[in-house]
């Protein structure tokens, strides 16, 4: 799930944090394509480039915050409905949540949505509900 903060800010929250390998055999697409390196572009902004909010909790903020719902609502401004529904999604312990930046697009445009639907279906994630 994919939650637009604001223009650029965003949120995402999967079941678990995917390598690169898993990514791309999900995409299905031929290595060292330009395919590819989309679908490693897309990964990159998904899991390396945000900050693992669940990590920076557990390292900087149990203290402070008694548990994570708290530390979105305070740390991030997040509330409301889109806290329920990341709420909603965390089942599990292996649960990854990143705050990042979508400095190039790629969740609105429609070719970048297509491809991450269709990479999170493989991966056996709901689909990508993005909200601006």
């Amino acid at each position: 799930m994919i939650l637009g903060i604001d223009t650029n800010r965003l949120l995402v929250v999967f079941n678990r944090r995917y390598s690169l390998s898993e990514f791309q055999a999900a995409s299905q697409v031929a290595a060292g394509t330009y395919a590819d390196e989309l679908v490693a572009r897309i990964y990159n902004c998904l899991f390396r480039h945000p900050r693992d909010l669940r990590a920076e909790y557990a390292n900087y903020y149990a203290v402070e915050y008694s548990d994570f719902a708290e530390f979105l609502y305070w740390k991030y401004n997040v509330g409301g409905d889109m806290l329920r529904r990341i709420q909603g999604r965390i089942t599990t312990n292996d649960f990854f949540i990143g705050y990042g930046k979508d400095t190039i697009g790629l969740f609105t445009d429609e070719t970048g949505a297509s491809i991450l639907n269709q990479i999170l279906f493989e991966l056996g994630e709901k689909e990508n509900e993005n909200t601006d």
